[in-house]
């Protein structure tokens, strides 16, 4: 018997549709607002802190991977300023064996067309996250391109070579969503979703529509975030390997509503290297609040010298035979 998924909508045929790959449709004040984190359905929420304000971090060491057509594709900060783009990564913290989404600010790809969402795409297929911890379920595509209605139903279009041949049903649906965080960020970032709006997604692959994805799921209609998917803590800023100079780090996030607080701890290199030991240098506890409009958040400031870190911020305690809730990041202060 065929279920009708509850994320997927069938509102809005391919007429109208208003804005083209690479192109930008101006003069609206609707277009104005950078991403406001919005939920599955008409649920929305406000900003949430943005880590394209903390310092960059050093250039990759390494060459960057190519994408299907041979482009060269960011891996991850550098000190060149560039556009920042929002990408949705698979990783563990939910405490269970559950993967959920975490979000990065990656720079835009070099050869990019001036299309914000395929740029995000692009990336959340054959980028590299920042955070080790992170990964995604996507091969790298040879071709992304976006377009957006005015009743702000985006339409990606991407090749065929981004779907792995087979995923469950269940790493299906994530990996969907995964996609569907990804290009909505990247429009409400650009501005081309007025602000608190949703938004949803209809796929097309190599321009068809009604493709079975990964083997398990029809792509047909529209596709809306699920709340239920993301990371239910995480470290939004500093990002991984963020460079600062000594003195206070103000580090954001988002926590269980249903916790009063969190537990942070943070562990300094002795010797300054990525892969020497650690010990403690300093720990302590945050209140969990509603903060810019997200029903759980936190912030504390901590002063830190010169060194190599790795802040950790978990829910306390963890459930017999469980881990809790948690995320990490590594910051160099110099």
């Amino acid at each position: 018997m065929h279920r009708e998924d509850p994320l997927k909508k069938n509102r809005l045929g391919l007429g109208g549709i208003l804005l083209v790959s690479g192109g930008v449709l101006l003069g609206s004040a609707a277009f104005l607002f950078p991403e406001l984190g919005l939920l599955a359905g008409n649920a929305q929420m406000a900003p949430l802190p943005d880590p394209r304000a903390t310092t960059p971090t050093e250039a990759a060491t390494t060459e960057p991977p190519a994408d299907a057509s041979g482009q060269a594709l960011s891996t991850g900060p550098s000190d060149a300023v560039g556009a920042l783009v929002p990408v949705y990564w698979l990783g563990d913290g939910a405490g269970d064996d559950d993967e959920r989404l975490f979000r990065e600010y990656l720079p835009a790809p070099g050869d990019s067309a001036g299309d914000p969402i395929a740029d995000a795409v692009r990336l959340m297929t054959a980028g590299q996250p920042l955070d080790p911890d992170y990964h995604s379920s996507w091969r790298p595509a040879s071709s992304v391109s976006s377009s957006i209605s005015t009743k702000n139903v985006i339409t990606l279009d991407i090749s065929s070579d981004a779907f792995p041949p087979r995923l469950d049903e269940e790493q299906g649906r994530l990996a969907l969503q995964q996609l569907v965080y990804t290009a909505t960020a990247a429009a409400s970032d650009a501005g081309l979703i007025a602000g608190g709006e949703a938004s949803s997604v209809v796929v097309l692959v190599d321009g068809a529509a009604h493709y079975r994805a990964f083997g398990s799921i029809d792509l047909g209609g529209e596709w809306t975030r699920d709340a239920a998917t993301l990371a239910p803590l995480w470290i939004i800023d500093p990002q991984e390997d963020t460079q600062a100079d000594a003195g206070s780090l103000t580090v954001h996030g988002v926590g269980p509503a249903s916790e009063d607080e969190l537990t942070w701890r943070i562990d300094r290199s002795t010797d300054g290297s990525a892969a020497g030991a650690t010990s403690l240098f300093r720990d302590g506890s945050v209140d969990v609040a509603p903060q810019d409009g997200a029903p759980g958040a936190y912030s504390f400031p901590v002063n830190l010298p010169p060194g190599r870190y790795e802040i950790t911020v978990s829910v306390p305690g963890a459930p017999p035979g469980g881990a809790a809730p948690g995320d990490s990041k590594t910051v160099v202060v110099r």
